[in-house]
């Protein structure tokens, strides 16, 4: 948080860093022009309460927006965590290389058994079944996309279960 305009100085290096930033505006002043997402003001006097959500706001907004998944099968999404088994994992990781792209049901059949064992069409379709319901309450979505295979978005529109 920074008083404008007695930090306006400060204020590009903080822009520059992509760090949130929370203006306390002093009355009377001009308030700045802001069009980064991560930069919103307040007139001073403000309520505590005001001044908190729209700071918690801003710390969402600066989070990061891809999902990844770290060596211990972790997916981080959101601020959120959600451990994987084995399985999910090779789903995710295979669907997150194309994030928001198809992948192809033989280019995921042929990754996730690469010896061709259990290679039924069955097979992959209770995977992605049990992969699309664990990554539900985060927000994200395996969308199948007919004839061609499947793709990891996130659920915008509360689709999501």
């Amino acid at each position: 948080m920074l008083r404008w305009p007695e930090q306006a100085q400060e204020l590009e290096a903080y822009r520059l860093s992509k760090v949130p930033r929370l203006l306390l505006v002093s009355p009377g002043a001009r308030p700045p022009v802001t069009v980064d997402p991560l930069e919103d003001w307040v007139r001073a006097p403000v309520d505590e309460k005001d001044l908190q959500a729209r700071w918690e706001t801003l710390r969402a907004r600066a989070l990061p927006r891809n999902p990844a998944i770290d060596a211990q099968d972790v997916l981080h999404y959101a601020g959120r965590r959600l451990p994987l088994t084995g399985a999910e994992a090779d789903v995710v990781r295979m669907l997150l290389d194309s994030y928001r792209t198809v992948v192809g049901r033989d280019e995921l059949t042929a990754k996730i058994w690469p010896d061709g064992g259990e290679t039924r069409r069955n097979a992959l379709d209770v995977r992605i079944l049990r992969t699309r319901r664990r990554l539900a309450p985060l927000g994200l979505i395996i969308k199948t996309v007919r004839s061609r295979g499947y793709l990891l978005d996130a659920d915008l529109d509360g689709e999501a279960a």
